[in-house]
């Protein structure tokens, strides 16, 4: 799998909490080995020092193929995280208008 790199230059994104059930992977690619499972907690707020394009995820309506690589390790798909959250990361990427 070829992935795009979006690295983050300044720092880290915050992307809030998830939503759903989360399988954090050791790379962005759903053939990747899950090796921690984050569960539902609006308390619990997350932060991405990158961004990339890999295996498109589909939950229910929401469809992505943006992957984030999380400050505690790991990646998970940006479908387990609020969309407007998401939406709004992705705009201030650096290289995005």
């Amino acid at each position: 799998m070829s992935a795009e790199q979006h690295p983050r230059t300044e720092g880290t994104a915050g992307i809030g909490p998830i939503w759903r059930d989360a399988n954090v992977r050791s790379g962005p690619s759903l053939d990747s080995p899950v090796i921690r499972l984050l569960l539902p907690d609006e308390g619990t707020s997350y932060e991405a020092e990158r961004w990339v394009t890999g295996d498109e995820v589909i939950e229910g309506t929401i469809v992505s193929d943006v992957w984030f690589r999380l400050t505690i390790g790991g990646w998970c798909s940006a479908v387990n995280f609020h969309q407007e959250t998401v939406a709004d990361v992705l705009a201030t990427a650096p290289g995005q208008a």
